[in-house]
C-alpha cells in the first residue's frame, strides 16, 4: 500500500507524509546520498532475520508555494 497525506501550514510548515506498507525487503534499495554508499545490506541486517516486508513513513516539509 502507498498512501500520501498532506498537512496544511499552521504554526509549523506544511508537510507531506508518504505511508508505505508491505514493502518487500528483497527489493528494497537504500543509498546514503552524502557518501553514495548503498546501505541496504546494513539496514536489512538490523531487521529481524525473518522479516520479508517492512512498513515505514517518509515525512518532509513543503515549501510555502507547494500545492
Amino acid at each position: 500500500m502507498f498512501k500520501v497525506n498532506e498537512t496544511a501550514a499552521k504554526v509549523n510548515p506544511a508537510k507531506r507524509t508518504l505511508d508505505l506498507k508491505n514493502i518487500s525487503v528483497r527489493d528494497l534499495r537504500l543509498v546514503d546520498t552524502d557518501t553514495g554508499e548503498d546501505i541496504t545490506n546494513d539496514v536489512v541486517a538490523a531487521l529481524p532475520k525473518d522479516a520479508e516486508v517492512v512498513n515505514f513513513k517518509i515525512t518532509f516539509e513543503l515549501p510555502d508555494d507547494a500545492e
